[in-house]
């Protein structure tokens, strides 16, 4: 099954006076088409238009992910109790367990990705929270027929998360570039558009818009003028209840 989520079917939010613009393909409380799944609580793809700064807050129990598409960010949290620099191709992995409290810097021009997991809510609370950066050079490209593929989580990356079988991987096709894509019909997938238009599950996308997929075997994807996929795998079954909704078996929205 395919469900196309175009940008204006997303959450939409602009904080900071409009300077810091987000749009989440996954958001709790909204609507179906965006409602939690599996163990992905939220989803936000934000650009800054100025510098914007968020004071230190707290978390708890979510595995929580950075991903800097373009531009920097620059992090704090109780846990390292330093200022960490993330620049363009590096990501972060806040396990925040028990507590701690986080803050961030961002650049103008930043282009970030943050994703909220529950790693098991409730087992979670039990571990001390801990935080780890990964950089650009620590993944390797692959590149085979036009396609060229980075494994930010699973088989061959070397960076590690809490929560059990996540996959995180990012695909850039060059001009012309077409491929059945395999998946794992256990798994559910959110593949999110990143760059220009083409054509993804047999429905035609553009920058900014995400397609859900579950129980399916592949995908065809299409970029006529070259693009950018980054895809999220995650169980479609649990083997615990997550923190917004006590039941095992994620749910098709």
């Amino acid at each position: 099954m395919v469900q196309l989520l175009k940008k204006s079917q997303q959450v939409q939010a602009r904080i900071f006076g409009g300077r810091f613009v987000v749009n989440k393909p996954v958001a709790s409380g909204a609507t179906a088409a965006t409602a939690p799944y599996s163990n992905v609580f939220y989803w936000s793809h934000a650009v800054a238009l100025e510098d914007c700064e968020f004071a230190l807050h707290p978390h708890q129990g979510f595995e929580i992910m950075t991903f800097v598409l373009e531009g920097s960010v620059c992090h704090f949290d109780t846990a390292s109790q330093v200022w960490t620099p993330l620049q363009t191709g590096d990501f972060q992995v806040i396990q925040s367990g028990s507590g701690l409290q986080h803050a961030e810097k961002i650049s103008a021009g930043t282009r970030s990705f943050q994703l909220w997991f529950d790693p098991d809510f409730a087992q979670a609370l039990r571990q001390a929270p801990a935080y780890v950066d990964y950089h650009d050079q620590d993944f390797a490209p692959v590149q085979v027929q036009g396609v060229t593929t980075r494994t930010y989580l699973g088989a061959g990356s070397p960076a590690h998360c809490q929560t059990a079988g996540l996959t995180i991987r990012r695909l850039a096709f060059s001009a012309g570039a077409t491929m059945t894509l395999p998946l794992d019909p256990t798994c559910a997938y959110t593949m999110y558009v990143l760059a220009v238009t083409g054509h993804l599950g047999g429905a035609a996308v553009q920058e900014d818009d995400a397609l859900r997929i579950w129980q399916e075997p592949t995908v065809e994807v299409a970029f006529t003028d070259g693009g950018e996929l980054f895809i999220v795998g995650t169980p479609q079954v649990l083997n615990y209840a997550v923190a917004w909704e006590p039941r095992t078996k994620a749910v098709a929205p």
